[in-house]
C-alpha cells in the first residue's frame, strides 16, 4: 500500500519505526558475539534511531506547513507556472487617487540608529495600539536622510512563524530582489519589515480583538507602522506610492491591510496567503464569525479601489481553494491579477522565480514605484 507525504498514516508509519528501533537499542538486541560486530550494531543502530526521529520531525512540521505536498514534489519536479488569470475590475485602482491621504510628513527626521547602513533596527511603540515591536528597515542604495528625495514603501510582513528577518530569506531581498531593483524594474523602495505579532509566538492572524483590552494588531500594522515611518523615514505620502507585500500568513495579512485600508496602501501582494483568518488554538478573538475579516465578501459587497496581485499553487489545499472563491467575488472598483502555479505546495522557493513578474506588475499598478 502506498502512503503518500500527506497522509494521516505517515507520522504512525515513522512513529513506530522510531519506538521499534528505540526498543532494540535499549534491549541491547541482536546481541553479536564478536565485540567489534556488536559495536558496529550498536552504533548503526543509534545513527538510525536518530535519523528517524528526524525524520519523523520533518514529517510533522510538513503536516503542518504543508511545504511539499507530493513525494514527487519532495524529490525535485519542482514549481510550475501554470499561466495567470486577471479578474473583471478597474485596471487603475490601486492608482486611484480620489481617496485623502492618511499620511502627514515630519517637519525634522530624527537621526538613523546606524548611519550609513541600509538595514535600519528599530523599536517602536504604536501610538494607536499600543503595542511594542521591532521593526527592520532596508534602505534603497543611496539613500540620504538629508536629501529632500522620497521613496515608494513596501510594507513586508513575514509568515509565521517567524520575524522580521524572515522577509530577506523568503523574499530575496538582498538577491534576486535587489538584482530587479537595480535593474530599474521599479522605483527603488523603502522596505518596512515591522514585527507582526507580540509576543512573535502568538498567533494575532493580523486582526483586531474585538475587546477594548484585546490586542490591535490591524491597527498597529496598518496605521502606528506607516505613521512611524513618514516620521522617521523619507518615504512619499500617497497611497499610489504603498504597497503590503507577505508569504502565506503575511500573505494574508498584506490583502487584508490593503483591503481594509485603501487611504494607506494602493497594492498588495500576496504569496499563498487565504483569505479569512485561520486562527491556532491559543488565540481566537473572532469565535463568532470572522465577519469584515472574510476577504471574499467584502470584495463582494464592499471592494475597496485597491490593486492585488495573489500567487497560488494548485497543490496547495488551503491557499489555492481559498484564491479560487475570492477571485469570484471580485468586483470593481478592485483589479486583482492572479499567478497560479502547476506544484510547489507552500514553500518560500516559489518566491524567487516569480519575482521579475510580480514587481513589473507592481511598477504598472502604482505611479509611485514606476522609475
Amino acid at each position: 500500500m502506498d502512503v503518500g507525504l500527506t497522509d494521516a498514516g505517515l507520522p504512525v508509519v515513522v512513529g513506530v519505526l522510531v519506538v521499534g528501533v528505540f526498543v532494540l537499542v535499549s534491549v541491547g538486541w541482536p546481541h553479536p558475539r564478536r565485540r567489534p560486530v556488536r559495536i558496529a550494531v550498536r552504533a548503526g543502530q543509534t545513527v538510525l534511531l536518530n535519523a528517524l526521529v528526524l525524520l519523523l520531525a520533518g514529517v510533522l512540521m510538513n503536516d503542518q506547513y504543508l511545504f511539499y505536498v507530493s513525494w514527487a514534489d519532495l524529490l525535485g519536479s519542482g514549481s510550475e507556472q501554470a499561466g495567470h488569470a486577471v479578474t473583471a475590475g478597474d485596471p487603475k485602482a490601486g492608482g486611484n487617487v480620489r481617496l485623502r491621504a492618511a499620511l502627514h510628513a515630519a517637519a525634522h527626521l530624527p537621526p538613523l540608529p546606524s548611519p550609513g547602513q541600509r538595514v535600519q533596527n528599530f523599536t517602536v511603540t504604536g501610538r494607536r495600539s499600543g503595542l511594542t515591536g521591532q521593526v527592520i528597515v532596508l534602505l534603497p542604495k543611496g539613500y540620504d536622510p538629508a536629501a529632500a528625495k522620497t521613496y515608494p514603501v513596501i510594507e513586508s510582513l513575514s509568515g509565521y512563524p517567524g520575524t522580521p528577518r524572515s522577509n530577506f530569506h523568503g523574499f530575496a531581498l538582498d538577491t534576486s530582489f535587489q538584482d530587479l531593483v537595480d535593474h530599474r524594474t521599479i522605483r527603488a523602495p523603502i522596505i518596512v519589515m515591522p514585527q507582526i505579532n507580540t509576543p512573535n509566538s502568538l498567533d494575532t492572524e493580523c486582526v483586531n480583538a474585538p475587546e477594548r483590552t484585546g490586542l490591535q494588531t490591524e491597527t498597529w500594522l496598518a496605521r502606528d507602522v506607516p505613521a512611524w515611518a513618514a516620521a522617521h523615514l523619507r518615504v512619499s505620502l500617497q497611497r499610489t506610492s504603498w504597497a503590503a507585500m507577505g508569504f502565506s500568513y503575511g500573505g494574508w495579512c498584506a490583502a487584508m491591510l490593503a483591503m481594509h485600508h485603501p487611504d494607506v496602501y494602493g497594492a498588495a501582494m500576496s504569496l499563498m496567503g487565504y483569505f479569512r483568518p485561520e486562527f491556532g488554538p491559543a488565540y481566537d478573538p473572532l469565535t463568532k464569525g470572522v465577519g469584515n475579516y472574510d476577504l471574499a465578501r467584502l470584495a463582494r459587497t464592499s471592494p475597496p479601489p485597491v490593486s492585488l496581485w495573489l500567487m497560488a499553487s494548485k497543490d496547495d489545499p488551503t491557499a489555492y481553494p481559498q484564491l479560487v472563491a475570492f477571485l469570484k467575488s471580485v468586483r470593481a472598483p478592485m483589479s486583482v491579477t492572479s499567478v497560479v502555479l502547476r506544484t510547489g505546495g507552500h514553500r518560500v522557493d516559489t518566491i524567487p522565480p516569480v519575482l521579475p513578474e510580480m514587481l513589473a506588475w507592481l511598477r504598472d499598478a502604482l505611479p509611485g514605484f514606476t522609475p
